[in-house]
C-alpha cells in the first residue's frame, strides 16, 4: 500500500486529475486510506455529468483523485475521455506501478511486463529514474537497464569490460547469463552485441563473443571480419587503465588454444606484422625475427624502422629490453664499423676517445644492461656472442693495443690535452671558492667518462639544470686510493708502495674521515666530507642548509659502480650498477639543488675496463721479475727493480709524479695480473683509455625554467569524414634536442558532447631528425559503431596528452570536421 501512495503522490507531481480504474475494488482499502495533500478524492458511479461539471468549472485549479469501481468504458462511451487524456491514468499493477515510479508512459508498459523482474527491487528502479530521459525508446531504456545490473556506464563496451573482467576471474560462469537472465535481458543484450560489432550466434555466449573477437583480430586467421566497431573496441581494452590486465589474461589464455606459436611458425619469411599486437607471442616473433637479421647483417635502417613500428605495440613494454638489446646491437655495429682507431701520439688518442669512441664503450654497456634484464638468453644468444666478441675483438682490443705502443714511448706519464687529476682542486673548485661562492663536488666511485656522458644527457634533460663534460688525466696506479687523494686539496701527493694508499701532505687519503680533515685544514675549517648515503638523510632545510652555511666546499662521496664491480660475486652485475647510480647521482644533484647550491661538480677517482662473458685464464699477463713485490693488483703491481718485459710497462715513482724508490709494472693492452680471488671481468688500475680519460661535469642550477617540450601540429587533416576511417598527419616542429624533450600524445575523433567516436593511437613525438621529413607521422583512425549517432554533425579530432605527475587527460590540439558518411556505408557487402 505504501508503494501505492507514493506512486499516486508522484502522479500529482505531474498531473491535477488522476483517474483510478479499480472493477474488482480489490484497492479500494488503498484508495480510502490514501491522503494526498490537497488531493480530493472523488468516486465515479453514474454520475459522471456533475463530476465534469466540478472538476471543469467548480475548482479549475485543484488537485482530484478519480475512483472508478468499474473498468475503463470505451473510449467513445467515455463522457470523461476528453479529462481522462488532460489528466492521468493510475493503474496499480506491478508493471504500471513501475512505469509511474520511473516516470515512463504507458506505452512502455509491454516493456515493464514482459522485464517486470527487474522491477521488484526499489534500488534498481531508482537508479534507473534517475537516468532515463523523455527521448529513450525501447532498445535504449533496456541497455540503461543492463547499465544497472551490470554496475558500469550505460554503454555497451562498458558493459562488455565488465563481463569479460568477470570472465577472466572465472570462466565457467557466462556472466550475461549470471547478471540478465531472470530480468529477460540475455536476448536484448546478444541483439545489441550484433549490431555493434556483427556477432551473430545461434547460441551465443560471452565466451564465445571473446573468441570471436581474438579470431578476427589475429592476422594470421582470415575466416573472421573484424568490424570496424570491435577494432575500436579491441584498442579501448587495451589502453584502459583498469581493465587491460584482464585483456592481457585472456590473450594469454586464447594465444594457447589457438596455437598462435604453430600458426607463425607456418607462417612463412613473407609474414609481415607490421603493427598487429593482439597476442604478446607477435612480439617474440617479432625479436626472434630481428635478431636473425641483425646475424644475417640486415641494414641498419630497416631493423630500426621495425622497431619503430613495434613502439606502439600493447606488449612493447614487456620487451622494451629485448627490442633494447637489438637498437644497442645495430648501434655498437655501426660505431664500430665507422671507427677510425689509429692513435698517433697520447693526445690525439685522449681527444679521439672524448670524441667519439666512447660512444662504442657506452653501447656495449646498453647492450649488456638490457641483455640482463630480458633475461631470454636463447634467442638473444647468437646476438649476445657477437656483441662480446666485436666489442673485444674489433674495439677494445686493437685500441688498447695502439694506445699500449703509445704509452710505451712515454718517459713521463702526462698528456697536454687535458689537464692532470690532481690538478682538479686547483682549476674547478679554487676559482668557485675564490669567488666567495659554495660549491659541492660528488665523487662517484668508477664513474667512468662514457657513463658521465649519459649522464650529462639525462641532467641537461631536466628543468633548470645544465652541465658541461670535461676530463682529466687520471694518476697512475688508476685506483680508489691514489684517485681519490688527487681530488683533494694539498701540495704533496704520496702512495705507500707497501699497501697501495694515498697520502695528502702527510695525511691518510683514506675513508671519509680522513678525507674530511684534509679538507678542514687545507679551507681554514670551511671544507667537509660526508657520505652519499648520509647526505641523502639529511633534512633539506635544516641540516642541508646549515651543512652549506658552515662549509665553502662541501664533498659528497658516492660508492655503488665500484663497490659493486669490484667484488668476483657482483662484478657482473656491474651494468646494473651504472644505471642505479645515475638514479642516486640525479636525487643527490637534486638535493643539493633544493639546499639553494648553484654551483656542483661531479667527478670520479678512476674508470674502469668491463667485460660481461668471462675472461679466460689464458688471458693473463705473467708478473715480470722484480727484486721484491710490496703491493699486487689485477692491473698494476708496485716493487722494486723490476725487470722489462714484453707485455708490461714499468714507470719508476718520479716518472709517475711521486716520490718514492719504487716502481710500478703496469700489463699492456687488456692484460692482467693473476691474483689468486679477484674479479676479471671489473678491473682498473692501469692505463688504458677507459681507465684513465676520467669525467669532470660541472653542473649549474639555474632561477627559471629552461626546458620545454616539442610543438607537434596537425598536417593534411581532410575537412570532412565520408568513409567509416579518417586519415590524417602530424608535425613535429622541431628535432627533440637537451633542453626541447619528446611530447606523448594520443589521437583519436571526438564528438562534441565528449563522446570518443574512433580508437585513439598513441604518438610518441620524439624524432630528433633535422630532416623535417622524417618528422612527420601519418595515422589512419577507424571510427567506432557509435559514430553513425554523430551523423552529418560537426565532431573534432583530438591530440590529448597527460598532465605530469597526474591521470588527467587535456586537450592539446583540436580539429572540428563534418561527420557526413553516405548512406550506403550503412549497407554490408552482398
Amino acid at each position: 500500500m505504501k508503494r501505492i501512495h507514493e506512486s499516486l503522490n508522484q502522479a500529482f507531481q505531474r498531473h491535477r486529475m488522476v483517474f483510478w480504474y479499480d472493477p474488482a475494488e480489490e484497492w479500494r482499502m488503498a484508495f480510502d486510506a490514501f491522503e494526498g495533500e490537497k488531493v480530493d478524492k472523488l468516486i465515479l458511479r453514474n454520475n459522471e455529468f456533475g463530476l465534469k461539471v466540478r472538476l471543469l468549472t467548480g475548482e479549475p485549479s485543484g488537485r482530484f483523485l478519480v475512483y472508478s469501481p468499474a473498468a475503463r468504458p470505451a473510449d467513445l462511451e467515455n463522457w470523461l475521455l476528453d479529462l481522462l487524456l488532460q489528466g492521468h491514468e493510475f493503474k496499480a499493477d506491478r508493471a504500471s506501478l513501475a512505469l509511474q515510479e520511473v516516470g515512463l508512459p504507458y506505452e512502455f508498459r509491454p516493456l515493464a511486463e514482459q522485464h517486470v523482474e527487474f522491477f521488484k527491487e526499489a534500488k534498481r528502479v531508482q537508479a534507473l529514474k534517475e537516468i532515463v530521459s523523455k527521448e529513450d525508446g525501447p532498445s535504449e531504456l533496456r541497455l540503461k537497464m543492463m547499465g544497472v545490473l551490470a554496475g558500469t556506464t550505460v554503454n555497451l563496451d562498458a558493459i562488455l569490460f565488465e563481463f569479460l573482467k568477470r570472465l577472466v576471474d572465472d570462466g565457467i560462469i557466462d556472466p550475461v547469463e549470471v547478471a540478465f537472465g531472470r530480468f529477460a535481458l540475455v536476448e536484448p543484450f546478444w541483439k545489441e552485441a550484433g549490431r555493434m560489432f556483427s556477432y551473430l550466434s545461434a547460441t551465443p555466449s560471452l565466451r564465445d563473443f571473446a573468441v570471436m573477437l581474438f579470431r578476427g583480430a589475429n592476422p594470421l586467421d582470415t575466416s573472421i571480419p573484424l568490424s570496424a566497431h570491435s577494432k575500436v573496441f579491441l584498442q579501448r581494452w587495451k589502453d584502459s587503465q583498469s581493465h587491460s590486465r584482464y585483456y592481457r589474461q585472456l590473450a594469454a589464455k586464447l594465444e594457447a588454444e589457438f596455437q598462435i606459436a604453430s600458426q607463425l611458425d607456418n607462417a612463412g619469411e613473407k609474414l609481415d606484422l607490421g603493427e598487429e599486437d593482439t597476442f604478446e607471442i607477435f612480439e617474440r616473433f617479432l625479436i626472434h625475427r630481428l635478431c636473425r637479421a641483425f646475424e644475417a647483417g640486415a641494414r641498419a635502417d630497416e631493423i630500426l624502422n621495425r622497431i619503430q613500428i613495434r613502439r606502439h605495440s600493447f606488449w612493447f613494454s614487456d620487451h622494451v629490453h629485448g627490442y633494447g638489446v637489438i637498437q644497442q646491437a645495430v648501434e655498437l655495429r655501426e660505431l664500430i664499423a665507422s671507427a677510425e682507431l689509429s692513435v698517433d701520439s697520447i693526445d690525439t688518442g685522449v681527444k679521439r676517445y672524448r670524441s667519439s669512441w666512447w660512444k662504442i664503450d657506452r653501447a656495449y654497456r646498453k647492450v649488456c644492461f638490457h641483455l640482463r634484464r630480458y633475461g631470454q638468453v636463447n634467442v638473444m644468444e647468437k646476438l649476445s656472442d657477437w656483441v662480446g666478441k666485436a666489442y673485444v675483438n674489433n674495439f677494445l682490443l686493437p685500441l688498447a693495443d695502439r694506445w699500449s705502443d703509445r704509452v710505451r714511448d712515454l718517459e713521463k706519464w702526462s698528456c697536454d690535452s687535458i689537464p692532470a687529476q690532481r690538478r682538479f682542486f686547483n682549476i674547478w673548485v679554487a676559482p668557485i671558492r675564490d669567488k666567495g661562492q659554495k660549491v659541492f663536488v660528488i665523487v662517484s666511485d668508477a664513474l667512468r667518462y662514457e657513463a658521465a656522458a649519459e649522464f650529462v644527457e639525462r641532467i641537461n634533460s631536466e628543468n633548470r639544470f645544465t652541465a658541461e663534460l670535461h676530463a682529466v688525466f687520471a694518476s697512475l696506479p688508476s685506483h680508489t686510493q691514489l684517485g681519490m687523494a688527487s681530488l683533494l686539496p694539498g701540495n704533496d701527493l704520496s702512495l705507500d708502495p707497501n699497501n697501495g694508499t694515498a697520502t695528502v701532505d702527510g695525511r691518510s687519503a683514506t675513508g671519509t674521515d680522513n678525507r674530511n680533515e684534509i679538507l678542514r685544514r687545507a679551507l681554514d675549517g670551511c671544507g667537509t666530507a660526508i657520505q652519499a648515503e648520509k647526505f641523502l638523510e639529511l633534512n633539506t632545510k635544516v641540516e642541508g642548509r646549515t651543512l652549506m652555511r658552515e662549509n665553502n666546499v662541501i664533498y659528497i662521496f658516492h660508492n655503488l659502480i665500484d663497490k659493486v664491480g669490484d667484488s668476483t660475486t657482483t662484478e657482473a652485475k656491474t651494468v646494473d650498477a651504472v644505471e642505479q647510480a645515475f638514479e642516486e647521482l640525479l636525487q643527490i644533484v637534486k638535493k643539493v639543488a633544493n639546499i639553494n647550491a648553484n654551483n656542483m661538480l661531479l667527478v670520479s677517482d678512476h674508470g674502469f675496463l668491463f667485460q660481461q662473458d668471462p675472461v679466460a685464464e689464458s688471458d693473463d699477463t705473467m708478473f715480470p721479475v722484480a727484486k721484491e713485490w710490496f703491493f699486487r693488483s689485477r692491473r698494476f703491481a708496485i716493487g722494486k727493480e723490476i725487470d722489462s718485459s714484453p707485455r708490461t710497462k714499468i714507470f719508476n715513482a718520479s716518472e709517475l709524479n711521486l716520490p718514492g724508490e719504487w716502481a710500478c709494472a703496469f700489463p699492456t693492452s687488456l692484460g692482467r695480473f693473476p691474483i689468486q680471488g679477484s674479479g676479471k671481468r671489473f678491473v682498473h688500475g692501469g692505463f688504458s683509455l677507459q681507465e684513465v680519460v676520467v669525467p669532470v661535469v660541472h653542473i649549474h642550477k639555474a632561477r627559471v625554467d629552461d626546458t620545454g617540450r616539442v610543438n607537434v601540429e596537425f598536417m593534411r587533416v581532410p575537412n570532412k569524414i565520408t568513409t567509416g576511417q579518417v586519415a590524417l598527419s602530424v608535425f613535429q616542429e622541431k628535432p627533440v634536442t637537451a633542453k626541447l624533450l619528446p611530447r606523448d600524445l594520443r589521437v583519436g575523433v571526438f564528438a562534441k558532447d565528449g563522446t570518443v567516436i574512433s580508437e585513439i593511437k598513441t604518438l610518441k613525438c620524439d624524432w630528433p631528425d633535422e630532416d623535417a621529413r622524417k618528422r612527420e607521422l601519418s595515422v589512419v583512425l577507424v571510427l567506432s559503431k557509435i559514430s553513425d549517432t554523430y551523423n552529418n554533425k560537426d565532431v573534432e579530432i583530438r591530440l590529448e596528452e597527460t598532465l605530469p605527475g597526474t591521470s588527467q587527460s587535456v586537450t592539446y590540439k583540436s580539429h572540428t570536421l563534418k561527420l557526413q558518411k553516405p548512406f550506403t556505408s550503412d549497407f554490408d557487402e552482398f
